[in-house]
């Protein structure tokens, strides 16, 4: 990068400050609304948040972080994955169609014990 150029941090006013990326810009020069030459501490989980009265960033706590769904935007993950869903219902496919051939057993026992005991009787 050309020494006359700084890094400046963006920051999304519109959605809790988020950061949303970088830019160069002139040294020295007058940054615009949701733009910070403060550089996110390292160490930030979650979408780092640029807090304009403190002039810092901060992030989640790691506890907070690990509970989320990281790989979607920090958002906690309440409710199961379509691979989680589709799995419950396979399993509970599973299970209905084990019950039915249990019974099905069951009928073919009982349906064997009369046709013995017809034979027998026909005798």
């Amino acid at each position: 990068m050309n020494n006359d150029m700084v890094t400046a941090y963006v920051y999304d006013t519109l959605d809790k400050n988020k950061l949303i990326g970088t830019t160069t810009v002139p040294r020295g020069s007058e940054l615009l609304v949701g733009q910070t030459y403060i550089k996110p501490a390292d160490g930030l989980y979650g979408t780092p948040m640029f807090d304009e009265d403190q002039l810092r960033w901060f992030g989640m706590s790691k506890e907070d972080w690990l509970k989320s769904d990281h790989l979607n935007g920090g958002e906690p993950t309440n409710t199961p994955s379509p691979q989680q869903q589709l799995m419950a219902s396979l399993m509970k496919t599973n299970a209905d169609l084990q019950k039915q051939v249990n019974m099905q057993a069951m009928v073919n026992a009982t349906i064997m014990k009369s046709i013995a005991e017809l034979k027998s009787e026909a005798k």
